[in-house]
């Protein structure tokens, strides 16, 4: 990839939930560990500190049993309308870090919408194709997830 150039994988679904319920499944780690990842992985909530500088940290687990260690920081908290936090792999996938090394960015945005809540991801600085095209498929899965989560929890 050429030095400068970032790909950013953007993704968003709708639910019949509230803004309230949407956001408090992604800093409640109780709730977040029942519901984040795509098809096929579980989430152990390892660390979580929804607050300013605060860390998280997360093991995914595959079906096959493969465990995939991720951690950040949070570096803004905006209840219940935005969370934005740092994003990297222990196990490092090509792509996953900035052009510098540097961890990744995630934000998520929470709208009211007519029918609920939209929660849109946006997770830039990724440095290959191959990143933007596997976190795509992920962070989709993730959101198909929060949705079954959330009618659950209606």
């Amino acid at each position: 990839m050429t030095a400068g150039i970032h790909e950013t994988v953007r993704v968003s679904r709708t639910y019949r939930a509230t803004v309230e319920a949407a956001f408090d499944a992604w800093i409640n780690p109780q709730k977040l560990a029942k519901w984040f990842g795509p098809k096929g992985y579980r989430a152990e909530v390892l660390d979580h500190e929804p607050q300013l500088g605060g860390h998280w940290r997360f093991r995914m687990i595959g079906d096959d049993g493969e465990a995939f260690h991720h951690f950040g920081t949070f570096v803004e908290i905006s209840p219940p309308r935005r969370l934005v936090f740092t994003w990297a792999s222990e196990n490092q996938v090509e792509g996953w870090r900035d052009e510098d090394g540097n961890p990744t960015l995630v934000t998520v945005d929470f709208t009211t919408v007519e029918d609920g809540v939209e929660v849109g991801v946006t997770h830039e600085r990724l440095q290959s194709d191959l990143a933007r095209r596997g976190l795509t498929a992920g962070w989709g899965g993730g959101l198909e997830a929060l949705g079954e989560f959330l009618a659950a929890e209606a």
